[in-house]
C-alpha cells in the first residue's frame, strides 16, 4: 500500500469516528432535553367510585328506602286479570326478596306498556304490591296489554317473556306465562273496548283580546286553579288532578279540558269545571264557547253531561271505574 493510500485510509477511519462521536454526543444531549418517565399516580381505594353492593348486603329497608326517593311508584301497583297479562314466579324453598328486588331494579317498562308485581310471602296468601317479608316464595309479574297508544304487540310479549326466562334462570325459579296468543288476543279485545268508551271534553272561554300572561295567571288565581307550569294550570293536585286549563292556539281564548277515564268522579269534575269557566269568563270578561267558537248554554251543558253519564256507565259494565288506578294505567 503506497503512502497515498494509507493517508486515504487514514483520514475516513478518522471521519468515521468523528461522525460516531459526534452522534453519541447528540444523542446524550437530546436524551437529556426529552422529560423523564414518572412513577404512576397512586388511587387510593377512597378515590375510586363506590360500587354497587351485592344483594345480600341490602335490606328490605334500604331497597324501600331508594324506591321512595326515586319516586318510583310503578314497584307499588298489583297487576291485575282485566288489565295486565300475569307471569307466575315460584321458588321451591324461599328466596331472599332483597334479592329479586335487586334484580328488577330500573325494569318498569316493555316498549310503552308499563309492568307492575306482586309478592307473595306464604302458600295461599294474595299478593302484595309490596314484599311484606324477609323471604318470599312467590312473584307476580304483570304487563299492561293496552294504553292509548295501541295494545301489546307481539315484539313486546316477547321481550317481556325473554326478560322474564333470563330472569328465572338467574334466580333459580319457576316461570309459568300465558301464551303469545291468548294475550296478544286479549289485548287487542281490550283495546278496542277502551277505544269505545274513551271520551275528553272541552270547552273554551272566549276573550275579546289577546290574554297577557299576568292577566291570565290573576284570572286563573282567582278561579281557584294551581300553577302546572308557564300559563297551564289544574283543578285540583297533581294526583288527583280534575281538570286542565290553558291557552288556545289563538291566544285569545283558555281551553278547560276533562279527561273522563282518569278523572274520579266524572259527573262532578264536569259541573266544577262549568263553574270555573263561567268564572273565568266573568274574569276575563269573555264567553263560555266549544272550541268552534259557538256560545254554549245551559241546554248544551246538559247535553254534555248526559254523555258523560253513558260513558261512566260503559266504563264501569266493563269493570273500569274512572280514575282508579285501573283506568288512569288503560287510558295513559
Amino acid at each position: 500500500m503506497t503512502d497515498l493510500q494509507l493517508a486515504i485510509s487514514a483520514l475516513a477511519a478518522i471521519a468515521v469516528l468523528w461522525v460516531v462521536v459526534f452522534n453519541f454526543r447528540e444523542w446524550r444531549r437530546t436524551k437529556e432535553l426529552m422529560p423523564q418517565r414518572t412513577e404512576p399516580t397512586r388511587i387510593e381505594p377512597d378515590d375510586l367510585h363506590h360500587q354497587e353492593m351485592p344483594f345480600d348486603a341490602y335490606s328490605l329497608e334500604t331497597l324501600d328506602h331508594r324506591r321512595r326517593e326515586s319516586g318510583d311508584e310503578g314497584s307499588r301497583l298489583l297487576p291485575t286479570a282485566l288489565s295486565d297479562a300475569i307471569a307466575e314466579l315460584r321458588w321451591p324453598t324461599p328466596i331472599a326478596a332483597a334479592r329479586v328486588l335487586q334484580s328488577l331494579r330500573g325494569w318498569r317498562h316493555v316498549g310503552s306498556k308499563p309492568l307492575s308485581f306482586g309478592w307473595r310471602s306464604s302458600q295461599g296468601e294474595a299478593p302484595s304490591p309490596e314484599p311484606c317479608a324477609d323471604q318470599i316464595i312467590g312473584l307476580q309479574a304483570g304487563i299492561l296489554l293496552a294504553t292509548r297508544s295501541g295494545p301489546l304487540h307481539a315484539m313486546e310479549y316477547s321481550e317481556w317473556q325473554s326478560q322474564l326466562t333470563e330472569l328465572a334462570a338467574a334466580l333459580g325459579g319457576q316461570l309459568e306465562i300465558p301464551a303469545m296468543s291468548d294475550v296478544l288476543l286479549r289485548a287487542r279485545a281490550l283495546d278496542l273496548q277502551c277505544a269505545a268508551v274513551d271520551a275528553q271534553l272541552s270547552l273554551s272561554v272566549k276573550a275579546h283580546e289577546v290574554l297577557s300572561s299576568d292577566r291570565l295567571q290573576s284570572a286563573a288565581q282567582t278561579a281557584g286553579l294551581e300553577l302546572r307550569g308557564e300559563s297551564r294550570f289544574a283543578m285540583g293536585p297533581l294526583h288527583e288532578q280534575r281538570f286542565a286549563v290553558f291557552p288556545g292556539d289563538g291566544g285569545d281564548n283558555l281551553i278547560l279540558l276533562l279527561d273522563v277515564p282518569r278523572t274520579r268522579d266524572p259527573e262532578v269534575a264536569f259541573e266544577q269545571m262549568c263553574k270555573t269557566a263561567a268564572r273565568l269568563a266573568d274574569t276575563l270578561d269573555g264567553e263560555m264557547t266549544d272550541e268552534a267558537g259557538r256560545v254554549l248554554g245551559a241546554r248544551d251543558l246538559e247535553l254534555i253531561m248526559t254523555q258523560i253519564r253513558t260513558r261512566v256507565e260503559q266504563m264501569e259494565a266493563l269493570g273500569i271505574i274512572p280514575g282508579s288506578t285501573v283506568a288512569q294505567r288503560l287510558f295513559l
